[in-house]
């Protein structure tokens, strides 16, 4: 019997809007979010036609497991009328690789054996690590030693630090850095364990671990 997914939600709201979100999540026992303040960048008509109108954004992203995927986006979606223009959009993406402890944090499981999940065809794939403020620098330590060639970093906050610190039991900062670093697929599991193992939910940075799928991509 395989075990249910963990998916990123993704919400792009309109500034003001992030901590009903979040608190959307929290009625879900859904712990781990982030955001960071955002701007629309295309035309106004272009922004109301993709339904972000205000220039004034708020990005969040969430964790959770896929069983919960409809009943959280419909309730945020009529919570915040995010299917009327300019009120924002919402989309949910799946996770290749994700560590451990923080996959077994998310679905309340018992531990178990390092894993990661199954990779498909594709020539490149997105590590992403959740850290506390501070510890960029030694994410991409880790990452370079094993192969990685380099990164992107920007500022975020948890919105649940508070139960997220509760529910892991270790103290979480609510300043966090994002650092994405886009890897071939042969690279990518070793580049994760590399970082997991130097700033995971074990270690002082407190990471929370974990690898998107790339489909498509210009610049390499």
């Amino acid at each position: 019997m395989s075990k249910q997914k963990v998916k990123c939600l993704v919400a792009i709201v309109n500034r003001g809007k992030g901590s009903l979100v979040a608190d959307i999540c929290r009625s879900y026992q859904i712990y781990f979010t982030c955001g960071t303040l955002a701007l629309g960048t295309a035309g106004s008509e272009l922004l109301y036609y993709l339904g972000i109108g205000e220039t004034d954004k708020e990005m969040l992203f969430s964790f959770l497991p896929a069983g919960l995927e409809r009943d959280v986006m419909y309730e945020i979606a009529g919570r915040i009328n995010i299917k009327k223009p300019g009120h924002g959009i919402m989309f949910t993406v799946p996770l290749s690789g994700i560590s451990t402890l923080f996959r077994q944090k998310v679905m309340c499981e018992s531990a178990d054996k390092e894993e990661y999940m199954e990779q498909a065809e594709r020539k490149y794939e997105l590590v992403v690590a959740v850290v506390d403020h501070g510890f960029q620098d030694q994410v991409m330590d880790a990452a370079r030693a094993a192969d990685a060639t380099g990164g992107t970093v920007f500022h975020a906050r948890s919105l649940h630090d508070e139960d997220a610190s509760s529910f892991l039991g270790i103290r979480l900062q609510g300043e966090k850095d994002v650092v994405m670093i886009l890897s071939e697929t042969g690279a990518y599991t070793g580049i994760m364990q590399a970082v997991n193992a130097a700033c995971g939910l074990k270690t002082e940075a407190k990471g929370l671990i974990f690898s998107l799928p790339v489909d498509h991509f210009i610049g390499i």
